[in-house]
């Protein structure tokens, strides 16, 4: 509240917790850990969120994974410790060890790639990964009647039921959705557009519908002064978008997956248009729609033209 008053200057408050989080939890390491992680997390982790921080403020999941991560990497060093080594003397056959017997190192391998170009280790290669086959996707039928529960249900809280909808109807991840701003949503005739990406897409007129009793009861529910950003789903808080587990939580409750729900949304949407105008539309990346091109066998959805004319007898 202060912040959003300008009797602080603005920070992002999730970062500068994660800051004072890492500081307290690298000082309580062994002396000689402390001074390997410090440096990694404050000029290879800390430095690149910095970074980003002036587009995109940290989400509550970033931080977790990023506290998560110094631990993980804490007690990898602890256990090269135990096993009578450390950092330089580390050899191939202890990494492929540590990794046989260690799933979801992902921020352990980081850490090792990044010692390796410092030069504080031996030229140590990390394991690729073994890529998994896709767990089995959400049915279309399963799919559209969450949609039709998050319409229907007025017990759902309205913003979650419009966010449920852009993650299930637009491939949306819940992080992108709990940050969209008024900016992003522009009405003209009757018509509401919102843009994911660089192309803005018409809403369907049922979640038209639905965000249009958002908005209305936005606009009379300005309790902040000061220069909050315009958040579409604003938090209890200034400064602060929903809490986007929350919305989770609502959603969970209806046995509504959002992440897999969204990457089987991407799956059909890849089969239906190009990867490229999924992308364009969506906000994801090319790499991202490619890749659900690719598994789904979704080749021919390059050529939408073939498909526009009805075969002939």
């Amino acid at each position: 509240m202060l912040i959003s008053a300008g009797t602080l200057p603005a920070i992002d408050v999730r970062l500068n917790d994660l800051e004072n989080f890492a500081a307290t939890f690298i000082a309580d390491l062994p002396a000689e850990h402390a001074a390997i992680v410090g440096q990694y997390f404050n000029w290879e982790v800390f430095r690149k969120l910095r970074q980003r921080s002036s587009k995109r403020t940290l989400s509550t999941g970033a931080y977790d994974t990023r506290a998560t991560d110094l631990r993980k990497i804490a007690n990898f060093l602890y256990w090269i410790t135990n096993h009578g080594l450390d950092l330089p003397s580390l050899s191939q056959a202890t990494v492929d060890r540590y990794f046989a017997g260690h799933s979801s190192q992902a921020a352990v391998g980081t850490f090792l790639n990044w010692a390796v170009r410092r030069g504080l280790t031996g030229p140590v290669t990390v394991p690729r990964r073994t890529p998994t086959i896709p767990s089995t996707t959400v049915p279309d039928d399963t799919l559209w009647s969450k949609v039709d529960l998050l319409i229907e249900d007025d017990s759902i809280p309205l913003s979650s039921r419009i966010i449920g909808l852009l993650a299930l109807v637009f491939a949306q991840r819940l992080s992108d959705c709990v940050r969209l701003h008024l900016s992003d949503i522009t009405a003209h005739d009757g018509t509401i557009r919102i843009a994911f990406g660089t192309t803005p897409l018409t809403l369907p007129e049922a979640i038209a519908d639905l965000l249009s009793r958002h908005l209305e009861e936005l606009s009379g529910h300005r309790p902040f002064v000061g220069d909050a950003p315009e958040w579409l789903f604003p938090g209890a808080t200034p400064q602060h978008h929903t809490s986007e587990a929350n919305v989770a939580l609502h959603l969970a409750r209806h046995r509504i997956q959002i992440r897999k729900a969204q990457q089987a949304r991407i799956d059909q949407l890849v089969q239906q248009v190009p990867a490229s105008i999924v992308a364009d539309t969506l906000g994801i990346s090319i790499n991202t729609a490619i890749r659900h091109a690719a598994r789904t066998n979704a080749t021919w959805g390059a050529y939408p033209e073939l498909r526009a004319t009805p075969p002939q007898d």
